[in-house]
């Protein structure tokens, strides 16, 4: 609690009058990851029309947006997907005792989105496939440091350049929807790049590499 006050720059009784208990600002903090990946959601159903002008489906679009809000938001917070990680494997007991699930509106609305607009033949539950993919990213995230030492520092250039495009097409064969094209994946390509190439971009940017280092 000290060290949690310390960083915080605020005095101990200050925290300890707020959070009596360490598991009270563990939930503290999920709930607000929660509510992040709720915001992404709704933001990436608004953007779906960027997608849609591309000549992409809207039912798709909306889709293709889900899968690039939940990728950019991993690489923006890798911390964060680490601690899900962590709280999806250490506290099977606490959960089933919790009355209150943060990721819960998450699930239901990305779930709702995916029955909405997947392809009918889409193998299994909307739940499952959300899974999937939230799971997918998130071993990406967790594995890479890793795997970036495995390949070296050129062919891990060339993954993490291709990656966000590899997620989408990873995504849209899950969902059972065929592979974007060639105009979609360049402005998606640009998008990308524009993104990174602003101050805030290159912050997370920098974060994202100081957190995996």
């Amino acid at each position: 609690m000290r060290d949690i006050a310390a960083a915080a720059r605020l005095p101990l009784a200050t925290t300890v009058y707020h959070f009596a208990k360490k598991e009270q600002i563990y939930a503290a903090v999920l709930g607000a990851i929660a509510e992040e990946l709720d915001q992404r959601l709704q933001q990436a159903i608004v953007e779906r029309d960027s997608f849609s002008r591309l000549g992409v489906e809207r039912a798709e679009a909306a889709l293709d947006a889900l899968a690039v809000a939940l990728v950019r938001w991993a690489a923006e917070e890798p911390a964060r997907v680490k601690l899900l990680l962590r709280e999806l494997l250490d506290n099977p007991s606490r959960v089933a005792k919790a009355s209150r699930l943060p990721l819960g509106p998450f699930l239901e609305r990305a779930s709702a989105l995916v029955a909405a607009r997947a392809s009918a033949n889409m193998l299994g539950s909307p739940e499952v496939a959300v899974l999937h993919l939230v799971g997918a990213i998130s071993y990406f995230v967790a594995a890479w440091p890793t795997v970036a030492r495995i390949v070296g520092d050129k062919r891990a250039a060339q993954i993490d350049e291709s990656y966000e495009r590899e997620a989408i097409a990873f995504a849209r064969r899950m969902f059972g929807i065929a592979p974007l094209g060639a105009r979609a994946r360049s402005t998606l390509e640009d998008s990308r790049e524009s993104r990174a190439a602003t101050p805030a971009g290159r912050t997370r940017a920098r974060s994202s590499r100081a957190t995996h280092d």
